[in-house]
């Protein structure tokens, strides 16, 4: 958990919340999981929610532990890694709503049995129920105590419909899981035609001029002020994905690739997932295009 004052707004702070390396139930571990909090004099807006029990438990003692009063929580995309937790901070934190963009909440509504279960089989009974929808947003333009909270869609990340969060008096942004600290992304959500696109988003982060990024995934030690290496570093993992999705001959090869192209990420569980679902779903009909 790392606390920046905001640069020359010292009423606004940035409070990152990183969570556990937790072992999965089909073997190996996932990644740390980040929500970044964002508190003035009296109040505070949450940016997405967590959902192991042990780290929404420690994610609302770090909100109590501001004093300030909880109005929001933006969910930036419909994994439940990342909004899970919602229902138990409700409870917790009765006058606050959660709330996402509207392309959002529809993916949620869409695919939140789907990933119910799926989350199970990745970690039992370790992940809080939930059910609870956020609210559509009307407007995309939310406060902290004045100072302006901005939901951006953007076109891709690892998976679309997907948003990032600005703060612009912070120079921060959440960039959900558009962008990785020192983690392998989720490519296998996406499709080769789209990880340009992903590219994309990231150009669009970089155009904020953020001094802070919160990447949904990062290792706990990794630096939330590292923007342009972590922007680069992102960009170049893409590409470099995608060029060895076009050479290897299995996917065991193109995870040995990356493997030995970026040896200090962390969650080798993502790439492997990534790379045997890139050769089952899109080889044969990427290669005949």
């Amino acid at each position: 958990m790392t606390t920046e004052p905001a640069p020359d707004t010292p009423d606004i702070r940035t409070t990152v919340f990183t969570g556990r390396w937790p072992e999965l139930e089909i073997g190996g571990t996932f990644s740390p999981t980040t929500a970044t909090l964002f508190t003035g004099p009296t109040e505070a807006v949450l940016v997405d929610a967590v959902c192991l029990r042990e780290d929404v438990a420690s994610l609302g003692d770090l909100v109590a532990d501001t004093g300030k009063t909880l109005t929001t929580i933006v969910v930036t995309h419909g994994h439940a890694d990342h909004y899970f937790g919602i229902a138990e901070l409700l409870q917790r934190f009765p006058t606050a709503r959660a709330v996402a963009l509207p392309s959002v909440v529809a993916d949620i509504e869409r695919t939140m049995a789907e990933q119910t279960a799926q989350w199970e089989i990745l970690f039992g009974d370790r992940v809080v129920d939930c059910t609870v929808i956020p609210e559509p947003l009307t407007e995309t333009t939310l406060a902290v105590d004045g100072a302006r909270i901005d939901v951006v869609e953007v076109e891709q990340a690892d998976i679309a419909p997907t948003s990032i969060v600005h703060v612009p008096d912070a120079k921060a942004v959440v960039a959900g899981d558009a962008v990785y600290n020192e983690i392998h992304p989720m490519l296998g959500l996406s499709s080769p035609d789209r990880w340009p696109l992903w590219q994309n988003t990231i150009d669009r982060v970089e155009a904020l001029e953020p001094e802070i990024v919160v990447a949904g995934h990062k290792r706990p030690d990794s630096d939330d002020r590292a923007v342009q290496s972590m922007l680069r570093t992102t960009r170049q993992y893409i590409a470099d994905f995608a060029a060895a999705f076009e050479t290897a001959s299995s996917a065991d090869e193109l995870i040995e690739t990356m493997v030995s192209a970026y040896p200090g990420h962390g969650n080798r569980w993502t790439l492997e997932f990534s790379a045997r679902q890139a050769f089952a779903v899109h080889r044969g009909r990427h290669r005949t295009e």
